[in-house]
């Protein structure tokens, strides 16, 4: 074995064990503030949003990658899938505040316009697409790589 594969192995059981710890830590202060946490509401939404990932965001990315990709340059293809990716897991984590996952009793938990920022990141998401989408139809007129 190689020092270069060596170095991988180390980073990546120093990797595993701090994504573990993270989720531990998480898990235990979901648990220790049960009441302003509500772990059961948690795990419904977990879960729902890993099968709503998984059996719509997925298919529908998957699908538009296969309908779009053949149709875009090399350059671009990249850049709208991930446009696609980011569109997705935007709206995936703004789910739980846009359907109300809030208490009842405390209006504030939740404050801000979370519409408007979906809109907003979504509007960023895509004029940076755009931004490359322009930048390579430059480069390829010029000749560049």
């Amino acid at each position: 074995m190689s020092d270069r594969e060596r170095e991988h192995g180390r980073l990546f059981w120093v990797a595993t064990a701090a994504g573990w710890a993270t989720i531990a830590f998480g898990v235990w202060t979901l648990l220790q503030r049960s009441g302003a946490t509500r772990p059961l509401d948690f795990t419904t939404w977990l879960i729902g949003l890993a099968l709503v990932h998984d059996l719509v965001f997925a298919p529908i990315v998957a699908g538009l990658a296969l309908i779009l990709g053949p149709r875009l340059t090399p350059r671009m293809r990249g850049a709208v899938i991930g446009g696609l990716i980011v569109s997705g897991a935007l709206v995936l984590v703004s789910l739980p505040p846009l359907l109300g996952a809030r208490l009842a009793d405390n209006p504030s938990l939740l404050p801000r316009a979370y519409g408007t920022g979906l809109v907003v990141a979504l509007g960023l998401t895509w004029a940076a697409v755009l931004g490359i989408a322009v930048a390579a139809r430059r480069r390829a007129s010029r000749g560049g790589p």
